[in-house]
């Protein structure tokens, strides 16, 4: 196996875990996948969103902050596409929140994962900001 073909399967991993961590909600976990210059790329923000989450520490404390608003979380990865000549991995997933209080959310995502000596470097996340609004503003009445 070359070091190209490990680390894809190393980051391969990783998504999963990501995902996986999020559904247990542990973000302390959660948090130890990341890069200390991590960046959450929102290519389409709703209002009231920012359009990146910059630094592992603000990344961290965003997402202890939204998923303390949610009773659940699940994502099901619908596709896993490792990029041939690089260590980025593209997946396709569907959300479902249940937000405190009751409110569904669902969302079909697109994420392209970008990786530094092993942890996240960069996610960008492609989702119908008009769904997420739900989430966005539930934060705001916290």
């Amino acid at each position: 196996m070359t070091d190209l073909h490990a680390n894809q399967a190393r980051n391969l991993e990783t998504v999963r875990r990501f995902f996986e961590l999020m559904h247990r909600k542990d973000i302390d976990g959660w948090s130890e996948l990341w890069a200390e210059n991590g960046r959450i790329i929102v290519i389409y923000p709703p209002a009231g969103f920012g359009d990146s989450i910059d630094g592992k520490a603000a990344i961290v404390d965003a997402f202890k902050g939204l998923f303390d608003n949610f009773e659940s979380f699940e994502s099901e990865l619908t596709a896993i596409y490792p990029a041939a000549d690089s260590e980025a991995v593209v997946v396709e997933y569907r959300n479902r929140a249940v937000i405190k209080g009751g409110t569904e959310y669902t969302n079909s995502n697109i994420a392209v994962f970008r990786f530094e000596n092993g942890l996240i470097s960069a996610y960008h996340d492609y989702f119908d900001p008009r769904r997420f609004q739900v989430v966005v503003d539930a934060l705001a009445k916290r």
